[in-house]
């Protein structure tokens, strides 16, 4: 529930921000941030589908060794799904674990009037699916896609329904959210 409060917080701060639906265009801004800071001690690759959106994301943890030398070790993998607008449709997660990729979970994302909806469903390995959703956020918006307020639900037990965990207005932030959207 952690790292799906610490996503949704940096998926608001971009919403505020920026004033719109996370997007190829959103998702290429956090990777370009991300993969030209030189001070980082990750490193990111990123392969493009033939539109030119980035489909898939790997994270490499950069450990120097004697000499100078280094070696990157890759720690995650995010794969990219996209309506065919460049809206982000969902994020698969996977952690590097054993010297295999297995997938922890995904945010999934919706559009739906006034509505914009994210959703962390955790991967189940024993079922070979995703679980139900454990956590969403959902956004107000304008008719400018500007966010008006934020709602966090979490859902305790797989059956349970969501339970409403805080609701906030939102107001207008003049400060730059970039920093937030490149923590891990």
């Amino acid at each position: 529930m952690k790292k799906f409060m610490i996503s949704s917080m940096m998926c608001l701060m971009a919403l505020t921000s920026n004033a719109q639906v996370m997007t190829s265009a959103t998702v290429d801004k956090v990777y370009n941030t991300v993969s030209q800071a030189t001070d980082a001690a990750f490193v990111y690759n990123a392969d493009r589908d033939a539109d030119g959106n980035i489909a898939t994301m790997v994270v490499y943890q950069e450990k120097t060794l004697r000499k100078g030398n280094f070696t990157l070790t890759p720690i995650y993998r995010y794969q990219y799904t996209y309506a065919t607008d460049g809206m982000l449709i969902s994020r698969t997660k996977y952690v590097w674990h054993k010297q295999q990729w297995q997938c922890a979970g995904r945010h999934n994302y919706s559009l739906d009037a006034d509505f914009y909806t994210a959703t962390y469903s955790r991967w189940n390995k024993k079922k070979a699916d995703f679980d139900e959703p454990v956590g969403k956020i959902t956004y107000t918006l304008q008719p400018d896609e500007s966010v008006v307020s934020v709602a966090c639900y979490s859902r305790q037990y797989n059956k349970a329904d969501m339970q409403l965990e805080w609701q906030a207005p939102i107001e207008s932030y003049t400060m730059n959210m970039d920093y937030y959207l490149t923590q891990k």
